[in-house]
C-alpha cells in the first residue's frame, strides 16, 4: 500500500498523543483493580461486589464526505464511549450472578450480559443461563474489533452455555436463539458497513442455533502454553435473516437456502512475555459465503514503575472475503484487509491507555476508500 496515497491524519492528533500520555504518568488511581472488586456486603453466604468500567476515547478518521453512507462524524474529537457497572453475587453454594449494564451516549440503557452460572455437575462440568458472549469469541486486547469481530462475535446471545474441563482438553456447548442478521460499521465512524450477527434476541420464529467445540490447553512448561479452540455453529435463517440477504446487492434472486452456519479455529500461544493469537472463520448464509482470517503477534515489557506498569506492542493484519459480485454502491459485498499497530500502556492496575492505528483496504471494484483511524483510548476499570 503507497501510505502517501492516503489523506493524511491531523499533525495535531500525533501532538494530543503525547499530551495524553505523558500526563496520565502522573494520576494516581489508589486502591483501582482490574479484575476482582473487593465484596461490598455479605448476607447469608453471599457476596455481594460492584464493579464497573470507563472508556474515553479520541478519535480522528479519514472520511471523505463523498463516499459516507451513514452518520457523518467530525474528521477528530473526544468522545465518551460507554460506562458499564458490573453487579455480581457469589453464594457459597458456588453458584455466581453476573450482569454488565452499559450506558453509552448514543442509546439508551443496555443490558450487555446478565447470566447465573451453577458449577460442580457430573464430569466437571458447568451450566450457565442467561445472555452471554458467544464462546467462539477471544480475550480482545485492542480497542478495535478484528473484522472477523464485527462480523461474527462481537455481540452476546441468550440462551444456554455449558462447559467443562479435564486433564487439558476441553469443552464448550450452547443452544441459544441465535443472533439476526444486520449492518454494523467496522470502524470507529459509522460508515461503510458489515453484514454482523447482531443480538437482536427478540426471537419469534423458532429457530435456535446449535454451539459445540472441544479445544486443548496444554502447559508445556511454566511460561509457556498453547490453547487450540475449533468450534462450529448450525442454525436456520429465520424470515427476517432472508429478507435482509435479499436487500444485499448481487444476492442471488430467489434461492431457497436457509442454511445458516459458522466454523472456525482459535489458536492461543504465549511464550514468557510473547503472545499470539490467530483465528480463522467462515460463515453460511443462504447463499452467500463468508470468511476470513487473522494474526495478532505482540510483545509485553515490564516496567513496575509506581505510574508505568508496562506497555505492550501488537501488530495485526487480517482479511475478510464476501463470496457476491463487489458492488460500489453497498458495502456490505466489499472484501476488506486491516492493518493495526497499537501501543497498550498499563497505567497503574486498573488503569490502560491503548493507543492504535488502523489501516484499512477494501476491494469494492471502485475508487480508493479513505478511512484509515486513529485511535487512543483511556480504559479505567474498578
Amino acid at each position: 500500500m503507497d501510505l502517501r496515497r492516503k489523506k493524511g491524519l491531523s499533525i495535531h492528533a500525533v501532538w494530543l498523543i503525547f499530551g495524553i500520555f505523558i500526563p496520565v504518568l502522573c494520576v494516581d488511581l489508589h486502591g483501582a483493580t482490574a479484575s476482582e472488586p473487593l465484596p461490598l456486603l455479605s448476607l447469608r453466604g453471599a457476596d455481594v461486589k460492584i464493579g464497573g468500567e470507563l472508556e474515553l476515547e479520541f478519535i480522528d478518521s479519514e472520511n471523505d464526505q463523498n463516499q459516507i453512507q451513514a452518520k457523518k462524524n467530525p474528521s477528530s474529537r473526544f468522545a465518551l464511549d460507554k460506562i458499564v457497572i458490573t453487579p455480581q453475587v457469589h453464594l457459597d453454594t458456588g453458584i455466581l450472578f453476573r450482569a454488565d449494564i452499559e450506558f453509552n451516549p448514543d442509546s439508551n440503557v443496555k443490558l450487555d450480559e446478565a447470566w447465573i452460572k451453577i458449577p460442580d455437575f457430573p464430569f466437571n462440568t458447568w451450566l450457565k443461563i442467561g445472555l452471554e458472549d458467544v464462546f467462539s469469541k477471544p480475550h480482545r486486547k485492542t480497542e478495535s474489533y478484528p473484522l472477523l469481530g464485527h462480523a461474527f462475535w462481537q455481540d452476546e446471545d441468550l440462551g444456554l452455555f455449558a462447559g467443562g474441563e479435564y486433564d487439558g482438553f476441553y469443552w464448550r456447548f450452547s443452544l441459544t436463539n441465535g443472533r439476526r442478521l444486520k449492518d454494523r460499521r467496522a470502524s470507529e465512524d459509522n460508515v461503510f458497513p458489515i453484514t454482523t450477527d447482531d443480538d437482536d434476541n427478540v426471537e419469534q420464529n423458532g429457530n435456535k442455533q446449535i454451539g459445540v467445540g472441544l479445544g486443548i490447553d496444554y502447559t508445556i512448561k511454566e511460561g509457556h502454553q498453547i490453547d487450540i479452540l475449533p468450534f462450529y455453529y448450525a442454525s436456520d435463517l429465520s424470515v427476517a435473516d432472508i429478507a435482509y440477504l435479499n436487500g444485499i446487492s448481487n444476492y442471488p434472486a430467489g434461492s431457497t437456502d436457509n442454511d445458516q452456519v459458522r466454523y472456525g479455529l482459535n489458536l492461543d500461544y504465549a511464550l514468557r512475555d510473547f503472545y499470539f493469537f490467530g483465528q480463522y472463520m467462515k460463515g453460511k448464509d443462504g447463499a452467500m459465503d463468508r470468511d476470513g482470517w487473522y494474526v495478532q503477534p505482540s510483545y509485553k515489557v515490564h516496567f513496575g514503575y509506581p505510574r508505568l506498569q508496562s506497555v505492550e506492542l501488537l501488530v495485526r493484519y487480517e482479511e475478510y472475503n464476501v463470496d457476491l459480485v463487489k458492488d460500489t454502491a453497498d458495502s456490505r459485498t466489499w472484501d476488506r484487509s486491516t492493518t493495526v499497530f497499537a501501543l497498550l500502556s498499563e497505567v497503574v492496575k486498573g488503569f490502560k491507555v491503548k493507543a492504535e492505528y488502523d489501516l484499512n483496504e477494501e476491494k469494492n471494484n471502485g475508487p480508493d476508500v479513505e478511512n484509515n483511524e486513529l485511535v487512543v483510548q483511556l480504559e479505567i476499570k474498578f
